[in-house]
């Protein structure tokens, strides 16, 4: 489905790229998500979604608002004037599962080139040990998460999450092995996710960005790519105005699909 833009112009961006979206998490900032889609699907070329975009694979958590979410990213995702990337996470499950539900191919990692950049986007959990080397303690943790964020107010679900996450000290890890990995491919950009922590830095001449997660307090991250220009930003931004999401985007969505036998 073709969205018009504004003046039936351009698209201002030629790449944009979002991470940690965790639809189905109490703390999930939905309501700003579903604005944010509408209007990144009307203004760029390129929509990358850089891993976890589920909590976990248990549907009957997903709110009418999260399938609205889903429903934007499907209804842009055979636009020919447009293209959708998905980069696996390690909270999205099963590939088969997560491609027929949102109907783009998933990603272990992608790189996107044009005349002036070239950029590694990947997720960024191979680089963390303690997802790799302990995936039953890690599963624990996102089981013990999911009942905290039931019980506990919101901010401090959010807080606990963030503790964790720096307890873990895996914002370095992920650093240093993007880095590598980036410059490996002869690349001088690389974005991940999955810490959390929304970062921009230099290592060694490789410009390195994080783009945190949509489950902390607004404003949300994102990075954008604009020629040879390439900036993490936040949404709302300070001149945009947001977009209503089309009318039919949660009328038509089934609310309570079936699970997935395979849990997240």
């Amino acid at each position: 489905m073709l969205i018009d833009r504004p003046g039936d112009g351009p698209p201002e961006y030629d790449c944009i790229v979002i991470s940690d979206l965790h639809l189905g998490s109490a703390v999930c900032q939905v309501k700003l998500l579903e604005e944010f889609l509408v209007w990144a699907c009307q203004n760029s070329r390129m929509l990358v979604i850089n891993g976890d975009i589920f909590d976990d694979l248990n549907f009957k958590r997903l709110s009418r608002r999260h399938f609205a979410c889903l429903k934007i990213i499907r209804r842009n995702s055979d636009r020919p004037d447009f293209r959708l990337i998905w980069i696996r996470g390690n909270h999205d499950g099963p590939a088969d599962i997560v491609s027929h539900l949102v109907g783009v191919d998933i990603h272990d990692e992608f790189i996107y080139e044009s005349a002036q950049i070239r950029l590694m986007i990947l997720h960024g959990d191979q680089f963390d040990n303690v997802v790799t080397k302990h995936p039953l303690l890690t599963a624990f943790g996102s089981f013990l998460f999911g009942i905290i964020q039931k019980i506990a107010p919101h901010n401090a679900a959010r807080w606990i999450r963030s503790v964790s996450k720096r307890w873990q000290r895996n914002g370095p890890k992920v650093e240093r092995g993007a880095v590598e990995h980036a410059r490996s491919n002869g690349c001088e950009f690389v974005t991940c996710g999955h810490t959390h922590q929304a970062k921009s830095s230099v290592v060694d001449g490789i410009h390195y960005f994080n783009t945190g997660t949509w489950t902390e307090k607004s404003p949300c991250p994102f990075l954008g790519v604009r020629g040879h220009h390439i900036e993490l930003e936040f949404w709302p931004l300070p001149t945009a105005q947001p977009p209503a999401p089309p009318a039919d985007a949660a009328s038509s969505i089934p609310a309570s699909p079936p699970s997935p036998s395979t849990p997240g």
